[in-house]
């Protein structure tokens, strides 16, 4: 079915970067189709030459060309069309150029390859949308400027004028207190996109950062909290791994009782990578400081700083609960084994005072049906042949290396179908990734 674009979206002038020709074909074909004028170009060189001689609404840039990588394409477009929206196509494998393209390129999003057509362009209409609030943004701003030179003009004139004028420029006011609301929600997009980054390297916990944040923002709401500390303590939930992006996944898919000394010292860093990834974007500086101390413990034996009692920061402590919570009940957990939902909860009340602040602990307790409510939702882990064990059910259908569907979604592991995917990984020399329920539903 045709996605139906909105009406402020036609006619936009799109540039694609990609080194392949195919995948200009096809990009091109696409978007032309929802009536869009499109530009291509084959390096990033080309691409800014035609940024040169175009004013481009929007640029789709892919991350690996020779010569020049997206990121540095993305950053020099940046300077020459501050005004443009960037979205950069990007695979796993690039995830370090990833980061680099979304602080120095500034980029809007991200879409990973292979993409799915109705999912790009809800990007590049969303992109769109967002450029046009800037542009609507500065518009405003300047019959701003037109109006008080207006008024300065009207200060001799009859009181009845001064009013009517002055009206007027409030009404514009109320207009540019709103698009100044709605730029900053825009800016706060930057969250579930950093989140989404974290889930890329984080392939055993599917969704567990999205799990920690929604139960972190009931606990918040249930406590004496500023609106602005409930806020920033949501994103500190959601971006609190954000520091494992640089960790190795080898490690990051192994219980902590399972880690060498080096490797668990590596692992207890992500907390202080994950801060300074997070300084230098103003309106999440408190969020980062959850984001530091999240695995301080009450009785102050947590790390990095060994903090105890109310020098750790609420936020910090709220947050604390939430991703034990929801870590418990996963595989390669701090316990070693999967808990239940009430032996996870069990376990919360018992920590009470040690791993954890009592006063979250009695919310956490008081508010656990509308958690239960909420966490009771699919859950889905990503696991590797030796750590799935009979009678885990496959979440999605199992895809092997040559996208030949091997077990259906809903599909029952046994000993029989765990020792064929074994020798299967040994014949073809490939690794399986298996998605599994833990919940068993």
């Amino acid at each position: 079915m045709k996605t139906t674009t909105q009406s402020f979206t036609p006619n936009s002038l799109i540039l694609i970067v990609d080194d392949e020709q195919s995948i200009l074909n096809s990009l091109s074909r696409l978007l032309e189709e929802e009536d869009y004028s499109v530009m291509t170009a084959s390096c990033g060189a080309d691409g800014l030459q035609i940024l040169d001689q175009n004013k481009v609404d929007l640029i789709i840039s892919d991350m690996r060309m020779p010569n020049m990588d997206g990121a540095s394409f993305l950053k020099q477009a940046a300077q020459k069309r501050p005004d443009s929206v960037r979205i950069l196509l990007t695979g796993f494998a690039d995830m370090k150029s990833t980061i680099a393209a979304v602080n120095e390129g500034r980029i809007f999003q991200y879409i990973t390859k292979p993409w799915n057509d109705e999912d790009l362009l809800r990007h590049v209409r969303d992109a769109l949308e967002m450029k046009q609030l800037r542009d609507y943004n500065q518009h405003l701003e300047r019959i701003q400027a037109e109006q008080n030179a207006r008024l300065l003009e009207l200060t001799e004139q009859q009181e009845t004028i001064i009013k009517h004028r002055t009206a007027e420029l409030e009404q514009t006011a109320s207009q540019l207190d709103t698009a100044y609301q709605e730029l900053q929600d825009t800016y706060y997009q930057t969250v579930p996109l950093l989140a989404n980054l974290i889930e890329l390297n984080e392939r055993y916990k599917k969704q567990h950062s999205f799990r920690v944040a929604k139960v972190a923002e009931l606990i918040a709401k249930a406590m004496p909290l500023s609106d602005q500390e409930a806020r920033q303590t949501y994103f500190g939930a959601v971006l609190h791994d954000i520091g494992k992006i640089g960790i190795e996944p080898a490690i990051l898919g192994k219980s902590v009782l399972e880690m060498t000394p080096i490797e668990l010292k590596r692992y207890q860093q992500h907390t202080q990578q994950g801060e300074a990834a997070l300084l230098s974007f103003d309106p999440l500086r408190e969020a980062a400081q959850i984001v530091l101390h999240h695995h301080e413990r009450f009785d102050g034996k947590g790390f990095p700083g060994k903090l105890s009692g109310s020098d750790i920061p609420i936020g910090a402590r709220i947050v604390a609960v939430a991703n034990d919570y929801d870590n418990l009940q996963m595989p390669n957990n701090f316990v070693g084994k999967a808990l239940s939902e009430t032996q996870a909860h069990e376990y919360i009340l018992s920590e009470s005072g040690k791993r954890y602040d009592p006063a979250v602990v009695r919310v956490f307790c008081g508010i656990i049906d509308q958690i239960r409510a909420l966490v009771s939702q699919k859950k889905e882990v990503i696991l590797t042949t030796d750590k799935v064990q009979p009678g885990m059910k496959l979440s999605r259908d199992l895809v092997n290396q040559n996208g030949m569907v091997m077990l259906a979604a809903g599909k029952l592991l046994t000993e029989i179908y765990i020792t064929k995917l074994k020798q299967f990984e040994v014949t073809f020399n490939t690794k399986l990734q298996i998605a599994i329920n833990p919940a068993g539903n």
